[in-house]
């Protein structure tokens, strides 16, 4: 049985789910490598782990759900618009 056949509910947490995991990483890893790239140039590592870890999870939480909400909608009129 396929979940998505259909847009529904279940698709919708998916996506806000994925979109919000998805940014949150890539937060993550920017941050990380900026505070890298840091270090090569001066010599001292400032990077707070949990300071980075909140900040991703808090944008990419925000920026997951009106995505994810947004790419539900366009599919939802697209579905409603074929039939």
């Amino acid at each position: 049985m396929n979940f998505f056949s259909k847009v529904g509910i279940l698709w919708l947490l998916f996506l806000v789910v994925y979109c919000t995991v998805l940014i949150s990483v890539v937060l993550f890893i920017c941050q990380l490598a900026v505070s890298t790239i840091f270090y090569f140039n001066d010599g001292v590592f400032l990077f707070a782990w949990e300071d980075a870890l909140y900040i991703a999870l808090k944008k990419g939480s925000i920026a997951g759900v009106v995505l994810g909400t947004g790419i539900w909608l366009k599919n939802k009129l697209h579905e409603r618009h074929r039939k």
